[in-house]
């Protein structure tokens, strides 16, 4: 089997790169500076080739679980006492905890690009949405992680799974577009726990990221 990875530094694709390295795959990275319009992909793609077909595969959920299921690595099985929380978590980064941070950024850039003039008015909706809405759903999203990772050490309880490898753009990115990140402490000691794992290291290495750009990203959300 051959993979190819199309992958867009400091984006969600980031985490295929990890998992690639968790599964200690073969792959070639194709490093894409910025989104085109003249192209229909999407990031992350991965292209596998085998037995003389080329599949295309795309979504970060989707891509995790097909190759953690091929591969028989980074799940958990139904025996398993934590494997509800497998479940649920493994599909909560996405559907439910990454979207209210995508809106975040898009009232964000709405902003940015507002005409300097009226800016104010676009600055003020985000504001006003951001505390009365995305804020208070992402503190009992966040308050609701807080809870677990005081009791447990990853998502499965003692055991690192993919759906902590999906977990972490999304937490990540709450670390600079909430206000009151600094109230959860057990998610800086889980974010903590994730980098020091050795395939997070490598894989930061090899899909560019860059740490102050993502800062900078998210940081204008608040």
């Amino acid at each position: 089997m051959q993979i190819t990875l199309f992958h867009l530094p400091n984006s969600r694709s980031q985490r295929i790169v990890w998992l690639l390295e968790e599964l200690k795959l073969d792959y070639q990275l194709v490093i894409c500076d910025q989104p085109s319009s003249k192209t229909d992909m999407k990031f992350p793609t991965v292209q596998i080739e085998q037995q003389g077909q080329i599949q295309l595969l795309s979504e970060s959920s989707a891509i995790v679980e097909y190759l953690c299921q091929r591969e028989q690595k980074l799940l958990i099985p139904p025996s398993n006492l934590h494997y509800w929380h497998y479940c649920f978590y493994k599909n909560f980064a996405d559907a439910s905890f990454m979207p209210n941070l995508a809106l975040k950024q898009v009232f964000a850039q709405i902003a940015q690009q507002t005409p300097w003039l009226v800016r104010f008015v676009s600055l003020a909706f985000k504001v006003a949405f951001n505390r009365a809405y995305l804020n208070p759903e992402l503190h009992k999203q966040m308050q609701m992680l807080n809870h677990h990772f005081m009791q447990h050490t990853w998502l499965a309880g003692d055991v690192f799974s993919s759906s902590d490898l999906l977990l972490w753009f999304p937490l990540q990115a709450c670390e600079f577009a909430h206000p009151k990140f600094s109230d959860y402490p057990a998610l800086a000691q889980y974010l903590k726990q994730i980098k020091s794992r050795p395939a997070f290291q490598t894989a930061l290495q090899k899909g560019h990221w860059s740490a102050v750009e993502f800062q900078r990203y998210w940081q204008i959300t608040q």
